[in-house]
């Protein structure tokens, strides 16, 4: 058996870019021969270590189409025992094409497919509908969450889903701080984008008491605009905009609670990083997240999607209901269980020689 991911791209990387990486390094320790296909743009240092070439098309749309001659080449000529790994509706659609009427299969890896998503970016419901088609279905999509298995199956009944997390290495274990007596700090971290609605973070800071301060790590589209709007409410005095952080292991040391207002996440890698640090969070109650929080990350989850909400989570984690030894102990072990890189592998090479 061998296995072979086609990929977006690998830059920048972030989130979803860093899991593909982490599991074909899993998959490869576990004996399994890795390699893949980068769509677009390059490939960041530090992975000279993985087999992976580059097709070179446009970041556009319009590489849906350009990907799929080079694709169908590449492709076809692995060895019939490769196991092919489409990342994501952008890498499944081209894949799809590629393979039609060759009579192999391919498993999906989903991990953006929620009806939050669905619902704010008409080209991936434009995508979605096309990875509907008989011809460019895969024979298997394999899930990191289970909200985004239940959409898949919401929107192609029938198909074949299994869930398997995001692999992910546990460190040693990091007991949680007490809340000081003097500023209340509050992080971010995430990009500055619609979906990621730093705006309900700003509105529930505005909520709060005056010692609380807020830290948002991240750049994007809409930092001018959020800037603006912290200024709005009154609260820009107590708000830090850092721009993008390569590394934010030291700011959630610092920190007293991370907050998360996403309306969408595909499989919640920042608040795992919290809990790495002993953090807990306040999140919104959006899929993926809620089987996260507490189980595997201690926290509380808003109880409505509401900047109220929001800042009434933010209250029970900085005070009363903050997240104990016990708490942060018994998510610890949770996740060294789940999310270890040679169990993740193990479930991966299971399911897709079935």
């Amino acid at each position: 058996m061998r296995m072979h991911f086609v990929l977006p791209q690998l830059e920048p990387y972030y989130g979803m870019e860093r899991a593909a990486v982490l599991l074909m390094r899993s998959l490869r320790a576990a004996g399994v021969p890795v390699s893949a296909t980068v769509l677009s743009r390059g490939v960041p240092p530090g992975i000279d270590d993985l087999d992976v070439d580059r097709l070179g098309v446009s970041s556009r749309i319009t590489r849906l189409v350009e990907a799929v001659p080079p694709l169908r080449r590449r492709l076809r000529a692995l060895p019939a025992e490769t196991v092919i790994v489409s990342s994501g509706l952008w890498a499944t659609v081209p894949v799809g094409a590629a393979l039609a009427g060759s009579g192999r299969g391919f498993v999906a890896w989903e991990h953006s497919v929620l009806p939050a998503r669905l619902a704010a970016d008409r080209r991936v419901r434009a995508l979605a509908r096309v990875a509907r088609t008989a011809a460019l279905r895969p024979r298997l999509v394999v899930a990191v969450s289970e909200g985004v298995a239940r959409t898949v199956r919401d929107l192609a009944p029938g198909q074949p889903v299994t869930t398997i997390p995001n692999p992910l290495p546990v460190g040693g274990f990091v007991p949680p701080r007490p809340v000081g007596s003097g500023a209340v700090r509050l992080v971010t971290t995430g990009a500055l984008r619609p979906l990621k609605n730093h705006g309900d973070a700003l509105a529930a800071l505005a909520l709060l008491p005056e010692r609380y301060r807020l830290t948002l790590a991240g750049d994007g589209e809409e930092r001018d605009l959020l800037a603006s709007r912290a200024r709005q409410l009154g609260v820009a005095d107590r708000v830090a905009f850092l721009g993008r952080v390569a590394d934010v292991r030291p700011l959630l040391a610092e920190a007293d609670v991370l907050v998360h207002p996403s309306r969408a996440e595909t499989f919640g890698l920042s608040l795992i990083e919290a809990a790495e640090a002993g953090l807990p969070v306040a999140a919104l109650p959006v899929p993926a997240l809620d089987e996260l929080v507490p189980t595997l990350v201690p926290g509380v989850l808003a109880a409505r999607s509401t900047p109220r909400a929001l800042a009434d989570a933010v209250l029970a984690v900085a005070g009363d209901h903050r997240p104990s030894h016990a708490d942060f102990e018994k998510a610890w072990r949770a996740r060294s269980a789940i999310l270890d890189p040679a169990e993740v592998s193990r479930r991966w090479v299971e399911t897709s020689t079935r």
